[in-house]
């Protein structure tokens, strides 16, 4: 394993790589959304995003998740309770569907 400034700037590639996948419009769908999900959690890992300690919508000491709601923006995410989660992802495919 890399150790010291080398391994931090990987993880600066690494992030940089993904937030170029996820903005390539030519790519999968499937493809962007993954590379999304893992800019987020590089950028967290470095320091870059701050996970909250309860719950964004219901302020409940939980497990929470981060909640994208548009993959265009990798790195706008909200911190939400698995209940908060449900919710907002219904309404994210209710205003899709619309």
């Amino acid at each position: 394993m890399k150790r010291g400034p080398n391994r931090h700037r990987a993880k600066f590639l690494r992030l940089r790589r993904h937030l170029d996948i996820c903005n390539h419009p030519g790519k999968p769908r499937r493809i962007r959304t993954r590379s999304a999900r893992y800019a987020a959690a590089l950028a967290e890992q470095l320091g870059l995003i701050c996970r909250p300690k309860v719950c964004t919508w219901c302020h409940r000491r939980q497990r929470l998740q981060r909640h994208h709601w548009s993959y265009d923006e990798p790195l706008n995410v909200t911190y939400l309770c698995i209940d908060c989660h449900e919710i907002a992802d219904q309404m994210v495919w209710n205003t899709a569907i619309a």
